[in-house]
């Protein structure tokens, strides 16, 4: 009992050291992108003159990174054929089981699937057992990552005093991206009052989503948004990868009040003249009654 008390002094500080080490290294963590890998699958078919009877050069096999590779080989001649990779860029002899990447022998035909674990670069693929004639390039990309694009239609407005113009906002995923984008906007110089709906919108890996973006130059009561050019900046992000674009705006006259009136609503506008009328009238009345 004695020992066990000794020691929770102990466990209880290296607990701490740990917690404080997770608090420091999670941050840096989510900052590492994600990578995009797909499931392919490649047919190729041997022939002694080369592989799918291409002649020279053979296919070109283009593949990323951390993707799943199913080969699907057969013979078209009736030869025997073996696929291999030459991935320690040793030659034309195979090292199968080993660093290069090999199929069984066929005819009549055969599968080898694989994840690409080697680095990026450009590779030979052969058959091992007609080398001088069925081989052709592999090449490796490096790893994609996720990323998403934004769009406006139309990415410009034409928008008339009084009145208010919109645009729609388009994020579209590119290699498996997923996630929700928060959209923000900023109107320079100020003016016009720009706003979303809605603000947020989340994406699916391969899809489309919309925002509509309204822009407003109606004003205040006794104020109008004056004339002239101006520019929304739209972001979207989703925390750590933000994007942004410009939609440009023109704010036009409006011919619909008379000079001076700025945006006062009808009713405020029929109401003043209402009074103006009223004050006149008045003031008639009163000198005709001094006149007698």
């Amino acid at each position: 009992m004695v020992l066990t008390l000794a020691k929770r002094p102990i466990f209880l500080v290296f607990a701490m050291i740990l917690l404080g080490l997770g608090i420091l290294i999670l941050p840096t963590l989510q900052l590492v992108p994600s990578v995009y890998a797909s499931s392919r699958t490649i047919t190729l078919i041997g022939f002694i003159a080369a592989w799918n009877n291409t002649g020279t050069p053979n296919p070109t096999i283009t593949v990323t990174q951390g993707d799943t590779i199913t080969m699907q080989l057969s013979s078209g001649d009736g030869a025997p054929h073996r696929f291999f990779v030459d991935a320690d860029n040793n030659g034309a002899t195979p090292d199968c089981p080993g660093a290069d990447i090999c199929s069984n022998t066929f005819p009549p035909s055969t599968t080898v699937s694989f994840t690409v674990n080697i680095a990026p670069g450009t590779y030979t693929y052969y058959c091992s057992i007609h080398p001088t004639t069925m081989l052709g390039q592999f090449v490796v990309q490096g790893p994609t990552s996720q990323d998403f694009a934004i769009s406006a239609n139309p990415a410009s407005l034409n928008v008339t005093q009084g009145s208010t113009g919109s645009t729609t906002i388009t994020l579209t995923s590119l290699n498996g991206f997923s996630g929700t984008l928060t959209l923000t906007e900023t109107v320079s110089p100020t003016g016009p009052i720009a706003s979303f709906s809605p603000r947020s919108v989340t994406l699916s890996s391969g899809r489309t989503a919309t925002s509509t973006l309204t822009v407003s130059a109606v004003g205040g009561p006794y104020t109008s948004v004056a004339t002239g050019n101006y520019s929304v900046s739209v972001t979207a992000s989703n925390g750590t990868l933000p994007h942004s674009m410009a939609v440009q705006v023109r704010v036009g006259s409006s011919n619909s009040s008379p000079s001076g009136s700025a945006n006062l609503p009808l009713t405020v506008l029929v109401g003043t003249a209402v009074v103006a009328i009223a004050a006149v009238a008045v003031t008639v009345f009163v000198l005709r009654r001094k006149s007698k």
